[in-house]
């Protein structure tokens, strides 16, 4: 392929920051379409991406159309069901935010019509595809440390601190699907199953009726465990850090930065740098995240955070909404 050509399905804030800048900068890869409800994100998509782009208020007309290669889905949780399960009967290549579904019978059932899909299937799990968890996944395959017993990933921010345009939205959802799924995906890249039960204490501060800091305790196969701590709630600024204790030895990592530290059973600390790439668009671990969905969709090989990877953070989330809900 020597050209991909995508075609956006929103373009709000989040596409914005995140895709735009690196679209703009892959080679290769051009903008062919985008939709989105208003005629003020149509006129700027215009300005962004050039006046031969395909426009519309109908997200179908991408769908069939036969310049458009790829899909990137970037929408509000609830209309997720209804794109996803019209964007995988079109067999181009998808590229989507989670979740799924919000529900485990309906997340099934779309995944299952994914399945159905002969293109590249790709869920936005940024985090896996950090060049830090990758040396930390590199380290313990080594087996220096032995294997993984307990993980704990956490973030703090500010996110929630005062509330936010998007307030109304979550009031019907559980922070688990709303922001849950890529800090469980970084607890199933240590442990690579789903979660089979949880337990979950948290508290609502000043986001309503969603929980904006807590904990979530998961049970993995085998008697691992892991756990994601959150807070929301905090003026500060942005941590995300990563403990891990294995067999013989452990690591920390400090995920947005890239600095991590290892040591083994002689108790020495091995420090440690493997930083994302800059200038950060969106989030750190975008870029690498969207340079692997071209690979995939370029080379035919399956995506790193393909549909495998979707359903296992899909069902560790449910469990801790089920959880929160008991």
């Amino acid at each position: 392929m020597e050209e991909i050509r995508i075609g956006l399905i929103g373009f709000g804030g989040w596409p914005q920051q995140a895709y735009t800048p690196l679209l703009k900068e892959l080679s290769g890869v051009r903008v062919a379409g985008v939709a989105a409800n208003s005629e003020e994100t149509l006129n700027l998509a215009h300005k962004t991406f050039g006046e031969g782009i395909v426009t519309t208020c109908d997200y179908r007309r991408l769908l069939e159309a036969g310049d458009v290669d790829a899909l990137m889905i970037a929408l509000p949780n609830a209309l997720h069901v209804e794109v996803l399960l019209a964007a995988a009967k079109s067999n181009k290549h998808i590229f989507f935010e989670p979740p799924i579904a919000t529900d485990p019978e309906t997340a099934k059932h779309v995944l299952d019509a994914l399945e159905q899909c002969s293109g590249i299937v790709q869920v936005d799990l940024e985090l896996r595809y950090l060049p830090v968890l990758e040396a930390i996944h590199a380290q313990i395959s080594g087996g220096i440390l032995g294997l993984p017993r307990t993980a704990k990933i956490r973030l703090w921010c500010n996110w929630g601190y005062a509330g936010g345009q998007w307030f109304e939205e979550v009031q019907r959802q559980s922070v688990f699907h709303w922001l849950g799924h890529w800090y469980l995906d970084v607890l199933d890249v240590i442990f690579g199953e789903a979660a089979t039960r949880a337990g979950v204490l948290g508290g609502h501060a000043s986001n309503g009726t969603l929980m904006d800091h807590g904990w979530a305790s998961l049970e993995y196969p085998g008697g691992l465990l892991g756990q994601f701590e959150f807070n929301l709630t905090l003026p500060q600024g942005t941590v995300i850090e990563l403990d891990i204790s294995c067999a013989n030895g452990e690591l920390w990592a400090d995920l947005k930065t890239g600095k991590w530290k290892w040591r083994g059973e002689d108790g020495s600390w091995q420090q440690e740098y493997t930083p994302a790439s800059k200038p950060v668009c969106g989030f750190e671990g975008m870029r690498e995240s969207m340079n692997g969905f071209v690979v995939a969709v370029r080379t035919g090989q399956p995506s790193h955070a393909g549909l495998e990877v979707a359903g296992r953070v899909q069902q560790s989330a449910q469990v801790c909404v089920d959880a929160e809900f008991v």
